[in-house]
């Protein structure tokens, strides 16, 4: 027995060797962190939490305005459902790693384990996109009006001009296509930053990032609501101001309608999710994986350039989102660890 168990510290202290030899190899890859991953507790982690009082917050804001809202009924009894399947997964789905402290584990954990480990992370995503459907029918109810006129106003002066219309003498083809495409990209940038941690079993960061990313999101949905604001390129005084319209070489013109016909009118122009989510990718992926940073930057520029370049964006909407990017740098790690997190090493 004491021979095996011999033969297993020597086994685990070559797997230990080598996984320091991973670490320093990482690292000189690009990494900024360790590929140590730090398991979540079974329950709800600080993104489900974020999740939950989202829909908490917007049942509400339904229940008060439910005179105005057809649906009203169907809508809470859909979030208070979410919110049950949330808190359902947390408690199905144990982490299908090990870590010290934690009960000992199966070797191989049993492919329903990692489905509910995997739903686990990545429902919240999928939730990114039906909130945000959702608030193309709740926001003319709650709120019935535009700020458009207001946040051009505020534009103008700051700059004494409409800035999409000053912008339009440095209009060409080739680059209103490069910066629709590039601006296109906005949707992908988070996903893929999600799955490099997933795939480095980084799961500490991983769900660190989907906590930052759901506060993100629902902090610029909440402005939204309380900023509505459908952008430039419909404000009649500007429309009428434009001298020319945008025009691409190829593929401007359909991306363009895919997107509005995807988004719908949603009036999400206050704060600039655009620009705030942007930010975060990049703040986060120079200090997860700095690698990655260096692909995603010359997206990350053009994605904030062409908010104001296409027409979507006043600049007050690009600084509003700058400013809400910064306050979840900033309140992200003492708030992930208030809400139950386990605390990321030098992250």
């Amino acid at each position: 027995m004491s021979g095996g168990g011999q033969r297993g510290d020597a086994a685990t202290g070559r797997r230990d060797n080598d996984g320091r030899r991973g670490d320093g190899a990482a690292r000189r890859r690009g990494d900024s962190e360790s590929t140590e991953t730090v398991s979540e507790d079974s329950g709800l982690n600080p993104g489900d939490i974020v999740v939950i009082a989202y829909l908490v917050i917007i049942a509400v804001l339904i229940l008060i305005f439910s005179r105005r809202i057809e649906y009203w009924a169907w809508l809470c009894a859909a979030h208070f459902v979410v919110i049950a399947l949330v808190i359902s997964l947390g408690k199905l789905a144990d982490p299908p790693i090990r870590v010290p402290g934690s009960p000992p584990l199966p070797l191989s954990p049993s492919p329903s384990l990692r489905v509910l480990w995997f739903l686990r992370g990545w429902y919240p995503l999928l939730l990114i996109g039906l909130t945000y459907k959702e608030l193309t029918y709740l926001i003319p109810r709650i709120h019935p009006r535009d700020f458009d006129a207001a946040l051009a106003a505020i534009d103008f002066r700051m700059f004494a001009v409409n800035p999409t219309v000053w912008i339009e003498r440095f209009t060409w083809p080739p680059l209103t296509e490069v910066f629709q495409l590039t601006y296109s990209t906005y949707y992908l940038l988070p996903v893929i930053l999600g799955v490099v941690l997933w795939r480095k079993k980084r799961f500490d960061c991983f769900f660190f990032w989907v906590f930052v990313l759901m506060l993100g999101f629902y902090l610029s949905y909440l402005g939204y609501i309380a900023v509505p604001a459908i952008g430039p390129r419909f404000l009649p005084s500007i429309v009428e101001a434009q001298s020319k319209p945008l025009t691409g070489v190829w593929c401007f013109l359909p991306v363009r309608q895919m997107l509005d016909r995807a988004e719908g009118i949603t009036r999400d122009c206050f704060p600039s999710g655009h620009t705030e989510i942007t930010l975060l990718v990049l703040y986060y992926a120079h200090r997860f994986h700095r690698r990655a940073f260096w692909w995603f930057l010359p997206f990350g520029i053009g994605i904030i350039l062409s908010t104001v370049y296409l027409r979507y964006h006043y600049v007050v909407d690009v600084l509003a989102g700058a400013l809400v990017a910064a306050i979840v740098v900033v309140v992200a790690k003492p708030l992930f660890g208030a809400l139950g997190g386990r605390a990321l090493r030098r992250a």
